[in-house]
This record gives structure tokens, C-alpha cells and sequence, in this order.
């Protein structure tokens, strides 16, 4: 048994620590010599432009297992893709989203406007509070109150229909940081995640592990956020390529290894 991790860019820091956890190596994006077996693991840690290496087929199909196939992760780091599949599937753990700006309601302000719908830490984003602030952008999502902002790590089974629990974090703002941004909670707005004695509400598991069920992927870790006022959590995103350090990235190699 051998594992291989795919990186989504050359020198991905969290792709090549997993693969030191994993005593594997981290799969060149261009050029790769690696023949890929039937006893072989391929962790693919958030690349959508395709498996580079050689497979092993049979029948049409690989014989090895593939981690997070690359056109699963590009549906699913599709903002728009994402919500409007748990919405067909799941609806009730979304907030309420458009996808032109005359479809919402007035009483639905403030609006996230997400004129990028790949991207990551809070690119392309802007809060609208009225309709004069609204820009074009191919997504709008209600704008949800949070007390908390988690990101929980999550992962089918041995057997599909059972979903794991890898990680646990909370987004915890820096002290250091003076003028926090508590609505986009990301590094550069003053928030970093922590895990030591974070216990989020049941619902913020349950949602997680619902998200991931909506979707085609292996593994994923999800962005929870909870209402306190209704106890109720909303999912905004799946991160398939987050980045892990220390516990995280062993709790990740326990969960790969089980394969």
C-alpha cells in the first residue's frame, strides 16, 4: 500500500505535510512518472484538472482508489454548483440564495453578493445591507446573524452511508487584532481557527455531515455557521484543499489510513 497526494498547486504546504503523515509523496502536477496500482491511495487535496499520473484500469475503470475525484471537487468548490445541489437535495441547511439580484425580497437584506464563485478566504465577497449596495454578481446569499463560525472536517467510511468526523475547529478571533471583521471571519480579518475545547451545538455536526452526503466527494471540510437566536446551524461551503497543521493533519492520516 502506497499513498499519493495530488496536490491543487505545486508546493502546497498542507498536500505535503498529509503525504509526510502519510509516509507518501506528493504527486508532480506535470511530468509525473508514478504508475498508480490497485494497492495504491490517491488523495487528492483539492485539484479539478485531472489525476496526473498513470492508472491502472481495468475494464474502463481505475483499480486503485481515488480520493476526491477532480470533477466532483470542481462541483463542489462551485459556490453556485454547491448551493443549488443541497438545495435539490438538502434545502433546509442553506441559507436562502438568488442568482439575480431583482429576485430578492426586500425584507432579505443584508445580501452576500459572491461575485467569485471559486474562491476562497473571503475573495470576491461583498455585504450589501440595501438594494443600492447590491453588485452583479452570479450568486446573492442571505446575509445570516452567527454567534459561531465552525469548520468541521468530514469523511465517508469504509461503508458510504458512514460519515466521520475528522477535525473540529472554531474560528476564534486574534487578540492581537484590533478592529476584528465579525461578519467575514477569515486571518486577514482578525479570526484564526482553534480546537481546544470547542463543543459545537449537535446541529452544527448534523449539518455538516449532511452537506457532505449531498455532494460527490470523499471527504471535505465544511463551513458551519450558528445562529444562536433560532438554534439553528446554516452550511456556506465545502473546502476540499484546507489547510492543516499539527492535530489536524494527523487526525487526517488516521482517517486515510483506514483505506
Amino acid at each position: 500500500m502506497s499513498y499519493r497526494v495530488i496536490p491543487y498547486r505545486a508546493g502546497s504546504r498542507s498536500a505535503t505535510a498529509l503525504a509526510e503523515a502519510l509516509g507518501g509523496r506528493v504527486l508532480r502536477l506535470e511530468g509525473s512518472r508514478f504508475r498508480a496500482r490497485h494497492t495504491d491511495t490517491l488523495v487528492n487535496w483539492g485539484n479539478t484538472q485531472g489525476i496526473p499520473c498513470q492508472v491502472e484500469r481495468a475494464i474502463g475503470m481505475p483499480t486503485c482508489r481515488v480520493l476526491n475525484e477532480p470533477e466532483d471537487i470542481r462541483r463542489a468548490s462551485n459556490k453556485l454548483e454547491f448551493f443549488q445541489r443541497v438545495h435539490a437535495e438538502d434545502p433546509g441547511i442553506i441559507p436562502p440564495f438568488w442568482t439575480r439580484m431583482e429576485e430578492i425580497p426586500d425584507d432579505a437584506f443584508p445580501i452576500v453578493c459572491r461575485s467569485v464563485l471559486a474562491g476562497h478566504s473571503g475573495e470576491g465577497i461583498t455585504i450589501a445591507d440595501n438594494r443600492m449596495g447590491l453588485v452583479r454578481a452570479p450568486l446573492y446569499v442571505k446575509y445570516v446573524k452567527k454567534l459561531d463560525e465552525y469548520r468541521i472536517h468530514v469523511g465517508h467510511g469504509l461503508r458510504p452511508w458512514d460519515i466521520q468526523i475528522i477535525d473540529i475547529q472554531k474560528k476564534a478571533r486574534r487578540t492581537e487584532h484590533e478592529n476584528p471583521n465579525w461578519q467575514i471571519r477569515n486571518l486577514a480579518n482578525g479570526f484564526i481557527y482553534a480546537r481546544d475545547g470547542v463543543r459545537p451545538p449537535d446541529c452544527v455536526i448534523d449539518c455538516a455531515k449532511r452537506a457532505l452526503a449531498c455532494v460527490d466527494l470523499d471527504f471535505g471540510a465544511v463551513d458551519v455557521i450558528y445562529n444562536a437566536r433560532e438554534d439553528r446551524a446554516y452550511v456556506l461551503e465545502v473546502n476540499t484543499a484546507p489547510g492543516i497543521t499539527g492535530t489536524t493533519v494527523e487526525r487526517y492520516r488516521e482517517y486515510f489510513r483506514q483505506f
